[in-house]
């Protein structure tokens, strides 16, 4: 048997810089751990426990998020360093993952996938991934910053909490959990939002999610084609590089206006990645 050991958080920083090597291969669990490590309030609402096979953190790593002991789903990220023979053999002894739940593995790769795929039958689950696919786009934190000056009658600020539930509703994952999550973002100063000076009200927003990554970008309908989108997110990329970050973004892969948006923008395609629904065969 092979046990996930649980990594305190003062490691966090040591087993995130092992994913320096090969980079940006390692793009997707550096920022997430970068995030969890410079935002430690996140904790109050995502509760990320991380784990490697045998304590070696040279194994990779399993996070587990929102592991409540609740009706709602919680959240597995897995991160192999190189081979994931080790972790996959965790997965199928451990009990840090309790596999009788409605789960999601979010940010797996296909090498990920393919593991999981090997092991249903033994654990006894059915992945789904219908519709989960995303590009991975990412900027290194040495990019140069854009130059930006604000569109008539606007103003950049961070989320106001009397517009939280606009951003709620109008995310393509809305749920019944989402708007804590938002709410999250928001007591963690991780939203950017475009505001009109004249009804100082939201017109496009982006934030940056618990995995460290561009999210729910979006514009409302009527202000579409003034390039309120494009900026937005130009402002958070200048916010994170100025704190020195690597930033990076997903786009489902049927969303080509924001992959050409990411391209158009010097953001580096660095693969795909898939969220896999778990539920009990």
């Amino acid at each position: 048997m092979v046990p996930l050991v649980e990594i305190p958080r003062a490691k966090w920083p040591e087993l995130r810089d092992l994913f320096r090597n090969g980079w940006p291969d390692g793009a997707v669990p550096f920022c997430f751990l970068d995030t969890q490590i410079a935002y430690p309030n996140l904790d109050e609402f995502c509760k990320v426990k991380v784990y490697s096979p045998d304590g070696d953190m040279t194994n990779g790593f399993v996070a587990v998020y929102n592991p409540s002991n609740t009706v709602e789903a919680y959240e597995v990220m897995i991160q192999p360093l190189q081979s994931i023979e080790k972790i996959e053999g965790a997965l199928t002894d451990s009990k840090v993952i309790d596999w009788t739940r409605v789960l999601c593995v979010t940010s797996a790769t296909p090498v990920v996938e393919e593991c999981l795929r090997r092991r249903e039958k033994q654990l006894g689950i059915h992945g789904n991934t219908e519709g989960n696919k995303a590009f991975k786009h990412f900027l290194d934190a040495n990019s140069m910053p854009f130059e930006l000056s604000n569109p008539p009658d606007t103003y950049v600020a961070e989320l106001k909490p009397e517009h939280l539930h606009i951003i709620d509703e109008t995310w393509t994952f809305h749920s019944d959990r989402s708007y804590k999550f938002f709410e999250s973002l928001l007591r963690n100063h991780l939203t950017y939002v475009l505001y009109s000076t004249k009804e100082d009200h939201p017109l496009a927003w982006v934030t940056i999610s618990w995995e460290g990554a561009l999210t729910h970008l979006y514009c409302i309908e009527e202000h579409r084609r003034k390039g309120y989108a494009e900026y937005i997110i130009k402002c958070a990329v200048n916010d994170q590089l100025k704190k020195g970050k690597h930033v990076l973004g997903y786009t489902l892969v049927k969303n080509v206006k924001a992959q050409n948006l990411f391209d158009k923008l010097n953001f580096r395609r660095i693969g795909y990645d898939t969220w896999i629904d778990i539920s009990k065969e």
